[in-house]
């Protein structure tokens, strides 16, 4: 088993942002772009994933290439955080926190996603993505690459 229960699914990329039309520095972490506010229409996900076990490295760099892509280079990607269950590793939730609707959408388009979508359509058993309501909306994980 890979050491990997905690994928930190932040994944590939560039420490500069593509463009944004504000910046807010006290979001900016190093290694990273500066990030947006969560605006009213901020997006909060689980998505659980189930990958067939023969696929499950593969679908690990993937995943993994494609969360660090987005947290480097994406301002309205504030959080990428996958863990795998320890007992079932095939079993990934990953939690994911857009910006606005507009960052997700810009998000799911990159060709970074695309990549990682495309790559990995016959790696995945199930899949499950459920919007979240955060019980405390003023606490946020401060998601970041070194």
């Amino acid at each position: 088993m890979k050491k990997l229960f905690l994928i930190p699914l932040m994944l590939l990329g560039l420490p500069s942002c593509g463009g944004t039309d504000r910046e807010t520095p006290p979001s900016k972490q190093p290694g990273m772009c500066t990030k947006e506010e969560m605006a009213a229409d901020g997006i909060v996900r689980l998505s659980k994933i189930e990958v067939y076990p023969q696929f499950l490295d593969e679908y690990i760099k993937y995943a993994t290439e494609v969360g660090e892509a987005s947290l480097r280079t994406e301002p309205g990607v504030l959080t990428m955080y996958a863990v795998s269950e320890k007992e079932n590793p095939c079993k990934i939730t990953i939690l994911e926190t857009y910006a606005s609707r507009k960052a997700y959408d810009k998000h799911i388009a990159s060709a970074h996603f695309q990549k990682y979508k495309q790559g990995t359509l016959h790696m995945v058993k199930s899949l499950e993505l459920t919007d979240q309501t955060p019980l405390n909306p003023a606490n946020r994980i401060n998601n970041f690459i070194e």
